[in-house]
C-alpha cells in the first residue's frame, strides 16, 4: 500500500525522502502552507496529513485521512471536533534539551544583567560596573520553580540543579510526586502547588501544555504572589499566562523580568510583520524576547522526523503508532 502524505515544503527544497527516513512506500505531496494550514483541497486528497493545524474546513473535507501527524509537541490548534471518524493524532517531542539549554541561558542573563550590562557599556556607560551598579545575583543557591513537570520540566530541573539551585515543582496530579522527589525536587500538586511555586521562586519556569485547563492558568493574583526580585520565564505558551496582567507586574515593577518565547499573536504569512502582542513588551528593558525559537534547532528537527516517519511505517504496516493524542484520536 501506498500512502499520499501532505507535508509543508522542507526548508532548502530538501527531498522529503531525506528529509523523512520512512522505509515504506509513500506518495509525498508537498505544498507551502499558509498561517501553518495546508489548502482543504489537498487534504481531501491524502492519507496522512503532517502539520500542527487542523480546522472543521479540513475535517469536512477529508475522505479518506488516516493520521494526522504534528512533528511538534503542541496539538492546540487542532479543533477536536474537526478530527473524521477513523483518524488518529499523534505528535513528536524531542525539543526538550534545546529548550532546556534556553531557559538556563535565560535564567543567567536575567539574573546577571547581561544584555543591559553589554548594551550600555558598548555605548561608553560604566553605569553597570559593580563599582556603581552593586553586587550582582547569582543561581546557586536559589530556587527555581516550575508549573508543570513533563520532558521540559524534567530536563530544565536537571540542568538547574547542576547549577546548585533547589527545585521546586508544581502539577495538575499527584502522578510525578514519587519520580519528582526521588531526583531530589520538591513537588506538590493543585492549587496549593501552583501558589508554593509562585511564592517561594527566584525564578518560575511555565513548562505546560495549553489547553482548557491551562489557558490564563497564570493570572494577576498567581504573578502577585512572586518576589519583587523573581523572574517568570515561558516556552511553553503565551495565552497560558494572561497578558494584561503579564504586562502590568513588568511594566510597574512588580517582578524583576521574564523571558517569552511564545506569544499572543504569530504571523499567518510570509511578510507579515505583526507584534506578538497587544501590549508593548519590547519597550521594557526587563524582557527578554524571542520568536518562538528556543526549540527550534536541527536536533530538534531531526528527532522530530524520525518520529513522524516511524509512525508513517507503523500506519502502513498496520501497527499501533507513537505518542498517539488520545483525546484527539478517532481511531
Amino acid at each position: 500500500m501506498t500512502l499520499k502524505v501532505l507535508i509543508h515544503t522542507p526548508a532548502n527544497g530538501a527531498d522529503p525522502n531525506e528529509w523523512f527516513p520512512v522505509t515504506t512506500d509513500v506518495e509525498w505531496i508537498v505544498e507551502n502552507y499558509q498561517d501553518n494550514k495546508p489548502s482543504v483541497e489537498s487534504v481531501a486528497k491524502v492519507d496522512v496529513l503532517v502539520g500542527t493545524d487542523f480546522t472543521a474546513e479540513m475535517g469536512e473535507a477529508s475522505s479518506s485521512l488516516k493520521a494526522i501527524l504534528v512533528a511538534a509537541a503542541g496539538v492546540d490548534r487542532i479543533e477536536p471536533d474537526a478530527v473524521p471518524a477513523g483518524c488518529v493524532v499523534a505528535n513528536a517531542y524531542a525539543h526538550e534539551a534545546p529548550i532546556a539549554e534556553w531557559v538556563m541561558a535565560c535564567a543567567v542573563a536575567l539574573d546577571h544583567e547581561l544584555f543591559k550590562s553589554e548594551r550600555t557599556f558598548r555605548a561608553g556607560s560604566w553605569e553597570m560596573w559593580p563599582g556603581r551598579h552593586g553586587s550582582y545575583r547569582e543561581l546557586m543557591g536559589r530556587t527555581f520553580g516550575i508549573v508543570g513537570l513533563g520532558a521540559i520540566g524534567k530536563r530544565v530541573a536537571k540542568l538547574a540543579k547542576a547549577y546548585d539551585m533547589n527545585v521546586i515543582a508544581a502539577g495538575r496530579t499527584d502522578e510525578q510526586k514519587a519520580n519528582a522527589e526521588a531526583a531530589g525536587i520538591t513537588y506538590a500538586s493543585g492549587p496549593d502547588g501552583l501558589r508554593k511555586v509562585m511564592a517561594e521562586s527566584d525564578i518560575v519556569l511555565i513548562s505546560t501544555p495549553l489547553n482548557a485547563a491551562t489557558t490564563g492558568l497564570i493570572g494577576a493574583d498567581e504573578l502577585a504572589l512572586m518576589k519583587p526580585t523573581s523572574y517568570i520565564i515561558n516556552p511553553a505558551r503565551g495565552h497560558i499566562i494572561d497578558e494584561d496582567a503579564l504586562y502590568s507586574v513588568l511594566k510597574n515593577g512588580q517582578i524583576a523580568g521574564a523571558a517569552i518565547d511564545t506569544w499572543y499573536e504569530y504571523p499567518v504569512s510570509g511578510n507579515d510583520t505583526r507584534r506578538p502582542a497587544s501590549h508593548p513588551f519590547w519597550e521594557l528593558d526587563n524582557v527578554i524576547m524571542t520568536p518562538h525559537h528556543s526549540g527550534a534547532t536541527e536536533g530538534t528537527r531531526t528527532r522530530r522526523a524520525k518520529v513522524v516517519a516511524e509512525n508513517i511505517d507503523r500506519l502502513n504496516r498496520g501497527e499501533p503508532l507513537i505518542n498517539v493524542v488520545s483525546e484527539l484520536s478517532r481511531n
